[in-house]
C-alpha cells in the first residue's frame, strides 16, 4: 500500500511538471478479418489519449456476444506519459458475405475523433467454428466462461401422461447463479397438436424465488405460464422455448499490483472487480407428453369433445310474446376445462321464427390449477306467425375427468306462446295501396293525361317473338335450377371444397371481431381472434386440421401451391408477431400493425390460391 501511495504521488508530479501526452490517434483493429459463419472474433477500438463519450458503430450484420470491455494502459518514457484506452467487443459472424463495420467516435481534448472502418469477410462455416449457444451439453463452459450449470431455461409440466383434452400446466423458468440484467423471448414453441390458454403474467417486476437443485442453490423467475390441451392421442412433443439474456460476469483483477499495468478507470485500481455484460442464447429442453385416447365405449351421440366438468343453464326471457317481437334465449356452459373450444348444443327453432347467429360471451380465467369460468351463447329470435311453439334443446355431453365417465346433461324443452301482434307487414302484403288511387269528387278516377300506347290491330302478342321467348323462359330457368342444384350437392359432398370457399368469409368475420377488441383495447381477446383468423384461414384453404398445423408444415404446403416467398415471409412474420405479443411479457404493443398485416396477408393468400 505504501508503494501504491508513492506511485500516485509520482504520477501526479509527472503530470503537473509538464509531462506531455502523445498525439491523439483513434484506431480500430480486429484479430482476424476472415472468419467462418458462427465463428467468434475480437474487435478493438483504441485511443492513445484520455477520451470520453465513446460511440460504437452498428453491428447489424453480426451477433454481439460481449462488450464493450474497457481497459487502460499507461507508460512513462523519456519524461512523457503515454496512455491507451481500448474498447473491445466479441462478435460472431451470422451469415456469409463481406461486411463493412463503420467508424466509432470518441471525444478527446475537445475534439471528436473517428476510427477507421473495418471490413470482415464471412465464409461458409466449418466444424471448427463455435456457434454462440447459451446452453452447453454436459455443463461445459462456452467461450465467455458461462456454463449451462450457471444459467439455463427449463420447462416445468405438472403431468406428462394425460387423456386427450385434459389440461396440462406448463411453466417456463429461468434459473441462474449469475446476475441477469435483461431477458426476452426470441422464439415461442410450435404447439403442434395442442391448443393453448395463456396465464396472464403480472406486469410488474417478476418475483425472484430460490430453488435447490442437486445441492446447488439457484435464483429463478417464471418467464411464461400456459395451459395446454392436447387435441389428439399419441406421443406429442412440446417444442423448446428460446430466449436471449444478458448475463453479468464478474471479472477478478490481478491482486499483484503492477504500477505499469493498472487500470485507473476500474472500480478498485488495486484489488477491485469489474463486471461485463455477456449476451447468451437459452433454450429449454423439449418435453414429451403421452396422450391417451378417450374411452370409445358408451360414447353419447351428442359428445363433441368437451373434457372436464361442466354444468348447463338454459333460459328464455319470456314465455309469452307477440308476433314480430323479439325473444332472447341463453345457453350458459360453466365449469372447468377448455371452455374456449366448447360449442353450443343444437337448437331446433320452428320455421316460423327468424333466427340470427348467437352472440358468444366468454368469461374465462386461467391459472396453474387449470382453466375455469363460463361461456354464454345468446340467441335472438323473432316469431312471425302466432301459435304455441316448442323449442327442443340438444343435450350437452362431456367426459368427466374425475369419474372417468361420459356425462350427459339434459335440457328442458322450451315453450313459448305467440299471440297475434301489430300488423307490421300489412303495408307490404297488400297488392295495391290506397295511396295509389286518387279520387275526384266521390267515384270518378282521375283521368290520365300522359302519352297513351294503343295496340295496332294485326300485331297480336300470341305467336310473336316475345311470346316464344316468354314461353321458353320457364324451361331455361328449370334447366339452370337443375345445374345449380347438382353443383350445390357436389359442394356439400366435398367438405374440404366448402371450407376452402368459405375460408375468406370466415376469416373476415374473425378479423371484424378482432377489430372490435382492438378498439376496446382488449389485447388478449384481440390476439386470440387474430390467431384464429390466420390459422383458421390456412386450415380451411389447405384442408388441414388446425391441431395438425405448424408454421413449418403450413409454409411447406403453401410452397407446393406456388405461393410467392415474399408473401410466405410476411405470413411467417405476422404469425410470429401475433404469438410473440401473446406470450412475451412486456412486449411492445404492435396490435395495430399485426391487424393491418393480417388483413393484407389473408387477402393476398386468397388471391394467390385461387
Amino acid at each position: 500500500m505504501k508503494g501504491a501511495f508513492i506511485f500516485r504521488l509520482l504520477l501526479v508530479f509527472f503530470i503537473l511538471s509538464g509531462a506531455k501526452l502523445t498525439a491523439q490517434n483513434f484506431t480500430a483493429s480486429a484479430n482476424k478479418t476472415t472468419v467462418a459463419v458462427g465463428e467468434r472474433f475480437q474487435l478493438s477500438f483504441t485511443i492513445d489519449a484520455n477520451g470520453s463519450q465513446f460511440q460504437a458503430p452498428s453491428f447489424a450484420d453480426f451477433n454481439v456476444l460481449m462488450g464493450p470491455s474497457q481497459s487502460t494502459n499507461m507508460q512513462f518514457s523519456n519524461g512523457s506519459l503515454s496512455q491507451t484506452i481500448s474498447f473491445t467487443y466479441l462478435l460472431e459472424a451470422t451469415k456469409e458475405g463481406t461486411f463493412k463495420i463503420g467508424s466509432a467516435s470518441i471525444s478527446a481534448a475537445g475534439k471528436k475523433l473517428e476510427s477507421n472502418p473495418i471490413t470482415i469477410t464471412a465464409v461458409k462455416g466449418s466444424q471448427n467454428a463455435q456457434p454462440g449457444q447459451g446452453n452447453q451439453q454436459g455443463g461445459q463452459s462456452n467461450a465467455n466462461g458461462i456454463s449451462s450449470k450457471d444459467v439455463f431455461l427449463k420447462a416445468i409440466v405438472d403431468k406428462t401422461n394425460v387423456l386427450q383434452g385434459e389440461g396440462i400446466a406448463v411453466s417456463y423458468r429461468l434459473y441462474t447463479k449469475l446476475g441477469i440484467s435483461n431477458y426476452s423471448v426470441s422464439k415461442i414453441p410450435d404447439l403442434n397438436g395442442f391448443w393453448s390458454q395463456d396465464i396472464i403474467m403480472p406486469q410488474q417486476q417478476p418475483k425472484v424465488m430460490t430453488e435447490n437443485i442437486n445441492g446447488v442453490s439457484y435464483k429463478y423467475v417464471e418467464v411464461k405460464k400456459t395451459i395446454l390441451f392436447p387435441q389428439r392421442a399419441g406421443t406429442l412433443e412440446l417444442d423448446p422455448l428460446e430466449m436471449e439474456a444478458i448475463a453479468q460476469v464478474q471479472i477478478k483483477q490481478n491482486r499483484n499490483f503492477d504500477p505499469f499495468n493498472f487500470d485507473p478507470f476500474s472500480n478498485d485500481p488495486f484489488f477491485g472487480n469489474s463486471v461485463r455484460n455477456v449476451k447468451i442464447n437459452l433454450k429449454s429442453d423439449a418435453v414429451k407428453i403421452t396422450v391417451r385416447p378417450l374411452p370409445n365405449t358408451n360414447v353419447p351421440a351428442t359428445f363433441k369433445g368437451a373434457v372436464g366438468k361442466y354444468s348447463m343453464e338454459v333460459t328464455m326471457d319470456k314465455k309469452e310474446t307477440k308476433t314480430n317481437e323479439p325473444v332472447t334465449l341463453k345457453i350458459k356452459l360453466s365449469g372447468k376445462g377448455n371452455l374456449k373450444l366448447l360449442d353450443a348444443p343444437q337448437l331446433k327453432f320452428p320455421s316460423e321464427f327468424d333466427t340470427f347467429e348467437p352472440k358468444v360471451t366468454p368469461n374465462i380465467t386461467a391459472s396453474t390449477s387449470g382453466v375455469s369460468g363460463s361461456k354464454t351463447f345468446e340467441y335472438l329470435v323473432i316469431p312471425r306467425v302466432a301459435g304455441n311453439y316448442k323449442i327442443p334443446v340438444e343435450p350437452f355431453s362431456y367426459f368427466d375427468l374425475e369419474s372417468k365417465k361420459y356425462v350427459t346433461i339434459d335440457a328442458p324443452e322450451l315453450a313459448v306462446n305467440v299471440a297475434k301482434g301489430s300488423e307490421l307487414q300489412a303495408a307490404t302484403s297488400s297488392a295495391v295501396r290506397k295511396e295509389d288511387l286518387q279520387l275526384l269528387g266521390k267515384d270518378i278516377r282521375y283521368i290520365k293525361t300522359n302519352n297513351i300506347i294503343f295496340i295496332i290491330p294485326g300485331k297480336a302478342f300470341f305467336g310473336s317473338l316475345t311470346f316464344w321467348l316468354f314461353s321458353l323462359l320457364p324451361l331455361l330457368l328449370l334447366l339452370l335450377l337443375i345445374i345449380f342444384r347438382r353443383k350445390y350437392l357436389e359442394m356439400q359432398g366435398n367438405v374440404g371444397l366448402m371450407k376452402s370457399r368459405r375460408a375468406n368469409k370466415v376469416a373476415r368475420k374473425r378479423l371484424s371481431a378482432a377489430q372490435k377488441f382492438l378498439k376496446s383495447n382488449e389485447k388478449e381477446k384481440f390476439l386470440d381472434e387474430m390467431s384464429k383468423a390466420l390459422w383458421g384461414f390456412i386450415s380451411d384453404k389447405l384442408h388441414i386440421p388446425v391441431a395438425d398445423l405448424s408454421k413449418d408444415s403450413a409454409l411447406q404446403a403453401l410452397r407446393l401451391k406456388n405461393v410467392d416467398e415474399s408473401l410466405l415471409q410476411k405470413f411467417s412474420e405476422t404469425v410470429d408477431s401475433c404469438e410473440y405479443s401473446r406470450f412475451a411479457p412486456g412486449a411492445i404493443d404492435e396490435n395495430e400493425k399485426i391487424y393491418n398485416n393480417g388483413i393484407d396477408v389473408i387477402s393476398r393468400l386468397e388471391e394467390a390460391m385461387k
